[in-house]
């Protein structure tokens, strides 16, 4: 922008003026000026690089980019709602045997049936692959983004079939429904996945295909 170069340039000459008055000898004050002129150069070419306008063949490149990257987040988007989806379904089912309001074969079945739902959800994840088409920079962030969702899923669906497992009426260790339910709250806080942390890779991806100047 221009007004800060104006701005720069107003620095840069008080600067000088000031190293004039408190350092009047020539060896260090030409020393100074060459260092300062330098870095003010950087400054300028820097700026200058930062504020050049992208080229129509850049501007469509990058809104090609743009497309494939939404094509494919909405797809992954979906995949992540299904994910908390079934997480939300495996707290419910296990806060609902805790207050007794199902019974032990009810929560199995439901167990049972929500790991079928977490295993398809696995599956799709297994199957998606990054856009052929991107840049080799959003191509790995994409597939990081794919790597650490399908890690996360995996874990999440071996957490409901261990506890699926240990719901099993046929192979109960006690008959008393508290036990019981500590025994599935155990097997839920040693065997579920910390989070999903994609934030840096999705804010980076998004930032590689801004279409603003």
């Amino acid at each position: 922008m221009i007004w800060m170069k104006v701005a720069g340039a107003g620095l840069i000459v008080l600067m000088l003026f000031l190293v004039r008055r408190f350092f009047p000898r020539r060896g260090i004050f030409a020393i100074f000026c060459m260092v300062l002129l330098g870095v003010g150069a950087v400054l300028f070419m820097t700026q200058e690089e930062k504020t050049t306008p992208m080229t129509a063949a850049e501007r469509e490149h990058l809104s090609e980019q743009q497309e494939m990257v939404v094509d494919w987040y909405s797809e992954y988007q979906g995949l992540i709602d299904q994910m908390d989806y079934n997480w939300q379904q495996y707290h419910r089912i296990l806060s609902d045997f805790d207050a007794d309001i199902i019974d032990l074969t009810t929560a199995w079945e439901r167990l049972d049936e929500l790991d079928g739902a977490a295993l398809s959800t696995l599956d799709a994840l297994s199957r998606m692959e990054p856009p052929l088409a991107l840049d080799d920079d959003n191509y790995d962030l994409v597939t990081a983004i794919i790597l650490k969702a399908r890690a996360y899923a995996g874990a999440q669906r071996q957490t409901i079939r261990h506890t699926a497992d240990a719901a099993d009426p046929e192979h109960q260790i006690t008959e008393v429904q508290e036990e019981q339910s500590r025994r599935l709250r155990d097997v839920m806080r040693s065997e579920s996945p910390a989070g999903l942390f994609t934030a840096k890779e999705i804010l980076a991806l998004r930032d590689n295909v801004d279409t603003r100047d």
